[in-house]
Protein backbone atom coordinates (compact mmCIF):
# COMPACT_ATOMS: atom_id res chain seq x y z
CA UNK A 1 0.00 0.00 0.00
CA UNK A 2 3.01 2.32 0.18
CA UNK A 3 2.92 2.85 -3.60
CA UNK A 4 -0.83 3.50 -3.57
CA UNK A 5 -0.51 6.05 -0.77
CA UNK A 6 2.29 7.79 -2.64
CA UNK A 7 0.21 8.09 -5.82
CA UNK A 8 -2.84 9.29 -3.90
CA UNK A 9 -0.72 11.93 -2.16
CA UNK A 10 0.64 13.09 -5.53
CA UNK A 11 -2.93 13.47 -6.84
CA UNK A 12 -4.24 15.27 -3.76
CA UNK A 13 -1.85 18.22 -4.14
CA UNK A 14 -3.13 19.39 -7.57
CA UNK A 15 -6.64 18.32 -6.56
CA UNK A 16 -6.73 20.86 -3.73
CA UNK A 17 -5.14 23.64 -5.79
CA UNK A 18 -7.33 23.17 -8.87
CA UNK A 19 -10.45 22.76 -6.75
CA UNK A 20 -9.90 26.06 -4.94
CA UNK A 21 -9.27 27.88 -8.23
CA UNK A 22 -12.39 26.48 -9.90
CA UNK A 23 -14.56 27.24 -6.87
CA UNK A 24 -13.21 30.80 -6.75
CA UNK A 25 -13.92 31.29 -10.48
CA UNK A 26 -17.43 29.87 -10.21
CA UNK A 27 -18.16 31.94 -7.09
CA UNK A 28 -17.16 35.11 -8.94
CA UNK A 29 -19.30 34.16 -11.92
CA UNK A 30 -22.30 33.42 -9.68
CA UNK A 31 -21.86 36.65 -7.74
CA UNK A 32 -22.17 38.73 -10.92
CA UNK A 33 -25.69 37.38 -11.38
CA UNK A 34 -26.84 38.72 -8.04
CA UNK A 35 -24.68 41.80 -7.51
CA UNK A 36 -26.77 43.86 -9.93
CA UNK A 37 -29.86 43.15 -7.83
CA UNK A 38 -27.90 44.00 -4.69
CA UNK A 39 -26.76 47.33 -6.14
CA UNK A 40 -30.35 48.11 -7.14
CA UNK A 41 -31.63 47.38 -3.66
CA UNK A 42 -33.43 44.13 -4.45
CA UNK A 43 -31.10 41.88 -2.45
CA UNK A 44 -29.03 42.47 0.66
CA UNK A 45 -25.33 41.65 0.75
CA UNK A 46 -26.00 38.80 3.16
CA UNK A 47 -28.61 37.31 0.82
CA UNK A 48 -26.18 37.53 -2.11
CA UNK A 49 -23.50 35.71 -0.10
CA UNK A 50 -25.92 32.94 0.85
CA UNK A 51 -27.12 32.56 -2.76
CA UNK A 52 -23.53 32.30 -4.03
CA UNK A 53 -22.69 29.64 -1.44
CA UNK A 54 -25.79 27.65 -2.39
CA UNK A 55 -24.89 27.89 -6.08
CA UNK A 56 -21.36 26.64 -5.32
CA UNK A 57 -22.79 23.75 -3.30
CA UNK A 58 -24.90 22.70 -6.28
CA UNK A 59 -22.00 23.11 -8.70
CA UNK A 60 -19.70 20.84 -6.66
CA UNK A 61 -21.28 17.80 -8.30
CA UNK A 62 -19.63 19.01 -11.52
CA UNK A 63 -16.58 20.85 -10.16
CA UNK A 64 -15.30 17.92 -8.09
CA UNK A 65 -15.25 15.35 -10.95
CA UNK A 66 -13.54 17.71 -13.39
CA UNK A 67 -11.03 18.69 -10.69
CA UNK A 68 -10.25 15.03 -10.02
CA UNK A 69 -9.75 14.35 -13.75
CA UNK A 70 -7.30 17.21 -14.08
CA UNK A 71 -5.48 16.25 -10.89
CA UNK A 72 -5.05 12.63 -12.03
CA UNK A 73 -3.70 13.71 -15.43
CA UNK A 74 -1.30 16.31 -13.99
CA UNK A 75 -0.02 14.07 -11.20
CA UNK A 76 0.50 10.94 -13.29
CA UNK A 77 1.91 12.94 -16.22
CA UNK A 78 4.56 14.31 -13.89
CA UNK A 79 5.42 10.79 -12.72
CA UNK A 80 5.68 9.64 -16.34
CA UNK A 81 7.72 12.69 -17.41
CA UNK A 82 10.13 12.26 -14.49
CA UNK A 83 10.57 8.57 -15.31
CA UNK A 84 9.07 7.31 -12.03
CA UNK A 85 6.28 5.22 -13.51
CA UNK A 86 8.54 3.71 -16.23
CA UNK A 87 10.95 2.79 -13.44
CA UNK A 88 8.12 1.16 -11.48
CA UNK A 89 7.05 -0.86 -14.52
CA UNK A 90 10.65 -1.89 -15.17
CA UNK A 91 10.81 -3.09 -11.58
CA UNK A 92 7.85 -5.42 -12.15
CA UNK A 93 5.09 -3.22 -10.66
CA UNK A 94 1.90 -3.78 -12.66
CA UNK A 95 -0.06 -0.76 -13.96
CA UNK A 96 -3.02 -2.16 -12.08
CA UNK A 97 -1.62 -0.77 -8.84
CA UNK A 98 -1.79 2.75 -10.27
CA UNK A 99 -5.38 2.07 -11.35
CA UNK A 100 -6.10 0.75 -7.86
CA UNK A 101 -4.79 3.93 -6.21
CA UNK A 102 -6.83 6.17 -8.53
CA UNK A 103 -9.91 4.02 -7.92
CA UNK A 104 -9.63 4.34 -4.12
CA UNK A 105 -9.42 8.12 -4.31
CA UNK A 106 -12.17 8.35 -6.95
CA UNK A 107 -14.45 6.09 -4.90
CA UNK A 108 -14.12 8.33 -1.84
CA UNK A 109 -14.81 11.45 -3.91
CA UNK A 110 -17.70 9.72 -5.71
CA UNK A 111 -19.39 9.07 -2.35
CA UNK A 112 -19.15 12.79 -1.58
CA UNK A 113 -20.46 13.75 -5.03
CA UNK A 114 -23.31 11.24 -4.69
CA UNK A 115 -24.35 12.65 -1.32
CA UNK A 116 -24.21 16.20 -2.71
CA UNK A 117 -26.39 15.26 -5.69
CA UNK A 118 -28.86 13.15 -3.74
CA UNK A 119 -29.34 15.31 -0.65
CA UNK A 120 -27.58 18.70 -0.93
CA UNK A 121 -28.76 19.53 -4.48
CA UNK A 122 -32.54 19.56 -3.71
CA UNK A 123 -31.97 21.25 -0.33
CA UNK A 124 -29.91 24.03 -1.93
CA UNK A 125 -32.45 24.60 -4.72
CA UNK A 126 -35.25 24.84 -2.16
CA UNK A 127 -33.31 27.51 -0.23
CA UNK A 128 -32.56 29.44 -3.45
CA UNK A 129 -36.21 29.46 -4.50
CA UNK A 130 -37.24 30.61 -1.03
CA UNK A 131 -34.72 33.47 -1.02
CA UNK A 132 -35.66 34.56 -4.54
CA UNK A 133 -39.37 34.52 -3.65
CA UNK A 134 -38.68 36.93 -0.78
CA UNK A 135 -36.44 39.29 -2.75
CA UNK A 136 -38.91 42.18 -2.43
CA UNK A 137 -38.27 42.67 1.28
CA UNK A 138 -34.86 44.21 0.49
CA UNK A 139 -36.27 46.72 -2.02
CA UNK A 140 -35.06 50.24 -1.23
CA UNK A 141 -35.94 53.54 -2.94
CA UNK A 142 -32.49 54.84 -2.04
CA UNK A 143 -30.84 52.33 -4.41
CA UNK A 144 -33.18 52.13 -7.39
CA UNK A 145 -33.18 54.27 -10.53
CA UNK A 146 -36.05 56.02 -12.32
CA UNK A 147 -37.18 54.65 -15.66
CA UNK A 148 -36.26 51.04 -14.92
CA UNK A 149 -38.38 47.98 -14.20
CA UNK A 150 -37.66 46.07 -11.00
CA UNK A 151 -38.90 42.56 -10.34
CA UNK A 152 -39.76 42.06 -6.66
CA UNK A 153 -40.05 38.31 -6.28
CA UNK A 154 -41.93 36.27 -8.88
CA UNK A 155 -45.23 38.17 -8.89
CA UNK A 156 -44.50 41.92 -8.54
CA UNK A 157 -42.92 44.48 -10.89
CA UNK A 158 -42.21 48.12 -9.95
CA UNK A 159 -41.63 51.13 -12.24
CA UNK A 160 -41.28 54.86 -11.46
CA UNK A 161 -40.84 57.76 -13.87
CA UNK A 162 -39.18 59.99 -11.24
CA UNK A 163 -37.37 59.14 -8.01
CA UNK A 164 -36.05 61.17 -5.11
CA UNK A 165 -33.64 58.73 -3.43
CA UNK A 166 -32.87 60.95 -0.44
CA UNK A 167 -36.53 61.51 0.45
CA UNK A 168 -37.47 57.95 -0.62
CA UNK A 169 -40.28 59.29 -2.77
CA UNK A 170 -41.36 58.63 -6.35
CA UNK A 171 -43.71 60.14 -8.92
CA UNK A 172 -45.85 58.44 -11.56
CA UNK A 173 -45.43 54.95 -10.18
CA UNK A 174 -46.71 51.76 -11.80
CA UNK A 175 -46.89 48.38 -10.05
CA UNK A 176 -47.86 45.17 -11.81
CA UNK A 177 -48.94 42.41 -9.43
CA UNK A 178 -49.93 38.82 -10.11
CA UNK A 179 -52.86 37.70 -7.93
CA UNK A 180 -54.41 34.22 -7.48
CA UNK A 181 -57.35 35.06 -9.76
CA UNK A 182 -55.79 37.55 -12.19
CA UNK A 183 -53.62 40.66 -12.27
CA UNK A 184 -53.67 44.04 -10.58
CA UNK A 185 -52.06 47.13 -12.08
CA UNK A 186 -51.60 50.11 -9.78
CA UNK A 187 -50.85 53.68 -10.84
CA UNK A 188 -50.10 56.45 -8.31
CA UNK A 189 -49.07 60.06 -8.72
CA UNK A 190 -46.92 59.85 -5.59
CA UNK A 191 -45.34 57.01 -3.64
CA UNK A 192 -43.26 56.96 -0.46
CA UNK A 193 -41.29 54.16 1.13
CA UNK A 194 -41.81 53.56 4.83
CA UNK A 195 -39.23 51.48 6.68
CA UNK A 196 -40.17 48.65 8.95
CA UNK A 197 -41.04 49.38 12.58
CA UNK A 198 -41.82 47.17 15.55
CA UNK A 199 -45.41 46.53 14.50
CA UNK A 200 -45.30 47.30 10.79
CA UNK A 201 -43.33 45.82 7.86
CA UNK A 202 -41.48 47.82 5.24
CA UNK A 203 -44.03 49.14 2.74
CA UNK A 204 -44.74 51.51 -0.14
CA UNK A 205 -47.50 54.09 0.48
CA UNK A 206 -49.26 55.25 -2.71
CA UNK A 207 -51.11 58.58 -3.00
CA UNK A 208 -53.75 59.68 -5.55
CA UNK A 209 -54.01 56.78 -7.91
CA UNK A 210 -56.13 53.90 -9.07
CA UNK A 211 -56.11 50.11 -9.33
CA UNK A 212 -56.92 48.16 -12.47
CA UNK A 213 -58.04 44.73 -11.28
CA UNK A 214 -58.16 42.24 -14.15
CA UNK A 215 -59.65 38.83 -13.37
CA UNK A 216 -59.81 35.63 -15.34
CA UNK A 217 -63.59 35.52 -14.92
CA UNK A 218 -65.69 37.24 -17.59
CA UNK A 219 -67.04 40.74 -16.83
CA UNK A 220 -65.38 40.89 -13.42
CA UNK A 221 -62.70 43.52 -14.13
CA UNK A 222 -62.74 46.55 -11.80
CA UNK A 223 -61.38 50.10 -11.71
CA UNK A 224 -60.82 51.59 -8.22
CA UNK A 225 -59.68 55.13 -7.38
CA UNK A 226 -57.85 55.75 -4.09
CA UNK A 227 -56.29 58.55 -2.13
CA UNK A 228 -54.02 56.24 -0.16
CA UNK A 229 -52.98 52.61 -0.64
CA UNK A 230 -50.30 50.57 1.12
CA UNK A 231 -48.23 47.77 -0.40
CA UNK A 232 -46.32 45.72 2.21
CA UNK A 233 -42.89 44.62 1.00
CA UNK A 234 -42.63 41.72 3.43
CA UNK A 235 -43.67 38.73 1.32
CA UNK A 236 -46.72 36.76 2.39
CA UNK A 237 -45.68 33.38 3.73
CA UNK A 238 -47.07 30.84 1.30
CA UNK A 239 -45.98 27.41 0.13
CA UNK A 240 -43.60 27.44 -2.80
CA UNK A 241 -44.78 25.92 -6.05
CA UNK A 242 -43.51 22.43 -6.77
CA UNK A 243 -40.20 22.34 -8.63
CA UNK A 244 -38.54 19.05 -9.39
CA UNK A 245 -35.01 20.35 -8.77
CA UNK A 246 -36.02 21.09 -5.16
CA UNK A 247 -37.98 17.85 -4.72
CA UNK A 248 -36.50 15.33 -2.26
CA UNK A 249 -34.82 12.40 -3.95
CA UNK A 250 -37.03 9.94 -2.05
CA UNK A 251 -40.06 11.50 -3.72
CA UNK A 252 -38.50 11.33 -7.18
CA UNK A 253 -37.60 7.66 -6.72
CA UNK A 254 -41.25 6.61 -7.19
CA UNK A 255 -42.12 9.25 -9.80
CA UNK A 256 -43.24 8.30 -13.31
CA UNK A 257 -43.22 11.76 -14.91
CA UNK A 258 -40.38 11.89 -17.50
CA UNK A 259 -39.00 15.19 -16.15
CA UNK A 260 -38.84 13.78 -12.62
CA UNK A 261 -37.29 10.53 -13.87
CA UNK A 262 -34.58 12.51 -15.69
CA UNK A 263 -33.83 14.57 -12.57
CA UNK A 264 -33.59 11.44 -10.42
CA UNK A 265 -31.31 9.68 -12.92
CA UNK A 266 -29.05 12.75 -12.99
CA UNK A 267 -28.65 12.64 -9.21
CA UNK A 268 -27.83 8.93 -9.21
CA UNK A 269 -25.42 9.05 -12.16
CA UNK A 270 -22.97 11.66 -10.83
CA UNK A 271 -21.25 9.29 -8.38
CA UNK A 272 -20.50 6.42 -10.82
CA UNK A 273 -19.51 8.93 -13.51
CA UNK A 274 -16.94 10.44 -11.12
CA UNK A 275 -15.19 7.08 -10.77
CA UNK A 276 -15.28 6.31 -14.50
CA UNK A 277 -13.97 9.74 -15.51
CA UNK A 278 -11.09 9.48 -13.03
CA UNK A 279 -10.14 6.03 -14.36
CA UNK A 280 -10.42 7.30 -17.93
CA UNK A 281 -7.90 10.02 -17.07
CA UNK A 282 -5.19 7.38 -16.52
CA UNK A 283 -4.47 6.60 -20.22
CA UNK A 284 -4.59 10.35 -20.96
CA UNK A 285 -1.77 10.89 -18.48
CA UNK A 286 0.83 8.80 -20.27
CA UNK A 287 3.58 11.20 -21.31
CA UNK A 288 7.01 10.63 -22.79
CA UNK A 289 9.96 11.74 -20.63
CA UNK A 290 10.62 15.49 -20.60
CA UNK A 291 7.39 16.19 -22.50
CA UNK A 292 4.81 18.79 -21.43
CA UNK A 293 1.89 17.41 -19.45
CA UNK A 294 -0.53 20.26 -20.14
CA UNK A 295 -1.58 19.00 -23.58
CA UNK A 296 -3.00 15.90 -21.88
CA UNK A 297 -4.91 18.13 -19.43
CA UNK A 298 -6.58 19.86 -22.37
CA UNK A 299 -7.58 16.51 -23.84
CA UNK A 300 -9.21 15.29 -20.62
CA UNK A 301 -11.03 18.63 -20.27
CA UNK A 302 -12.48 18.19 -23.75
CA UNK A 303 -13.53 14.64 -22.89
CA UNK A 304 -15.16 15.76 -19.64
CA UNK A 305 -17.18 18.52 -21.26
CA UNK A 306 -18.24 16.18 -24.05
CA UNK A 307 -19.55 13.79 -21.41
CA UNK A 308 -21.21 16.62 -19.47
CA UNK A 309 -22.92 18.09 -22.54
CA UNK A 310 -24.09 14.70 -23.78
CA UNK A 311 -25.50 14.02 -20.30
CA UNK A 312 -27.44 17.30 -20.41
CA UNK A 313 -28.71 16.50 -23.91
CA UNK A 314 -29.77 13.01 -22.85
CA UNK A 315 -31.48 14.46 -19.76
CA UNK A 316 -33.45 16.83 -22.01
CA UNK A 317 -34.36 13.96 -24.34
CA UNK A 318 -35.71 11.95 -21.42
CA UNK A 319 -37.72 14.97 -20.22
CA UNK A 320 -39.21 15.49 -23.70
CA UNK A 321 -39.74 11.72 -24.18
CA UNK A 322 -37.48 11.64 -27.24
CA UNK A 323 -35.82 8.53 -25.76
CA UNK A 324 -37.27 6.08 -23.23
CA UNK A 325 -36.60 6.64 -19.49
CA UNK A 326 -34.45 3.52 -19.43
CA UNK A 327 -31.56 3.51 -19.96
CA UNK A 328 -31.94 7.30 -20.28
CA UNK A 329 -28.94 9.12 -18.79
CA UNK A 330 -27.42 5.77 -17.88
CA UNK A 331 -26.65 5.23 -21.58
CA UNK A 332 -23.99 7.96 -21.39
CA UNK A 333 -22.55 6.39 -18.23
CA UNK A 334 -22.47 3.00 -19.97
CA UNK A 335 -20.47 4.55 -22.84
CA UNK A 336 -18.00 5.86 -20.26
CA UNK A 337 -17.78 2.39 -18.74
CA UNK A 338 -17.09 0.86 -22.15
CA UNK A 339 -14.28 3.37 -22.76
CA UNK A 340 -12.75 2.55 -19.36
CA UNK A 341 -12.91 -1.16 -20.22
CA UNK A 342 -11.23 -0.66 -23.59
CA UNK A 343 -8.60 1.92 -22.57
CA UNK A 344 -7.80 0.95 -18.97
CA UNK A 345 -8.68 -2.61 -17.96
CA UNK A 346 -7.99 -4.55 -21.15
CA UNK A 347 -4.53 -2.93 -21.68
CA UNK A 348 -3.89 -3.44 -17.97
CA UNK A 349 -4.60 -7.16 -18.24
CA UNK A 350 -2.30 -7.44 -21.25
CA UNK A 351 0.44 -5.60 -19.43
CA UNK A 352 0.06 -7.82 -16.37
CA UNK A 353 0.34 -10.94 -18.51
CA UNK A 354 3.44 -9.53 -20.23
CA UNK A 355 5.05 -8.85 -16.83
CA UNK A 356 4.25 -12.38 -15.69
CA UNK A 357 5.72 -13.88 -18.85
CA UNK A 358 8.86 -11.79 -18.46
CA UNK A 359 9.18 -12.83 -14.82
CA UNK A 360 8.73 -16.50 -15.66
CA UNK A 361 11.30 -16.20 -18.48
CA UNK A 362 13.83 -14.78 -16.04
CA UNK A 363 13.20 -17.66 -13.63
CA UNK A 364 13.63 -20.20 -16.43
CA UNK A 365 16.81 -18.47 -17.59
CA UNK A 366 18.33 -18.63 -14.13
Amino acid sequence: MILERYIIREILSPLAAIGLVLIAIFSGYSATRFLNDAVNGLLSGQTVAVLVLLKVLIALEVLLPVTLCLAVVLALSRLYADGEIPAMEAGGIAPGRITKAVFFLAFALALLVGVLSYYARPWAYEKIYTLEAGAGKDFDFAKVEAGRFYELGNDLIFFAEQLDSDAKQARNVYVWELTPDGRKVTFAEMARQEDATAGRPKSIVFRNGHHYILTTAANRDRFIDFEKSVLPLTPVVKPLEYRRKAAPSVRLASAAEPKEVAEYQWRLSTGPATILLALLAIPFSRTAPRRSRYGKATAILVLFFLYYNFSLITKTWVEKQVIPPFPGIWSVVLVLGLLVLLLVFIPGLKSRRAIRRAASSRRVGT
